[in-house]
């Protein structure tokens, strides 16, 4: 009985540390599809018929006066991380996977070009 509650033991902990670095592995794979630098046209034309479900532009006084306070927040970290300023965002959802839907953000600079991009659960 112990070696089968030793192997659900490990089973659960590999599925678990799995899970939590998923985000961070789709985030990577997503900037391998859409690296830096790729113009906002060919995103458009790689998700298609598919139009962002959310798009915003900066506002004059910067991410810090946007109404919304978790875009304001998103937005500021992705400046930091980046190093880079963000003009606009736009989100897509869609199904990835089997079973799960997902956002995928897209942070563009003044030349219309990739600055970032972020994969996120859609439930989040």
């Amino acid at each position: 009985m112990k070696p089968i509650l030793a192997i659900i033991v490990l089973v659960c902990l590999t599925i678990t540390g799995c899970v939590s670095h998923y985000p961070a592995n789709r985030t990577a794979r997503l900037r391998q599809i859409y690296p830096p630098g790729m113009p906002r046209q060919e995103v458009q034309t790689k998700w298609g018929k598919i139009k962002p479900e959310f798009s915003a532009v900066r506002p004059p006084d910067g991410w810090e006066a946007y109404q919304d306070q978790y875009i304001s927040k998103k937005l500021k970290n992705v400046e930091v991380t980046s190093g880079k300023k963000v003009d606009s965002v736009d989100r897509y959802w869609g199904p990835d996977g089997w079973l799960s839907l997902c956002y995928c953000w897209y942070f563009y600079g003044s030349d219309e070009k990739i600055v970032d991009v972020e994969w996120q659960y859609k439930s989040d």
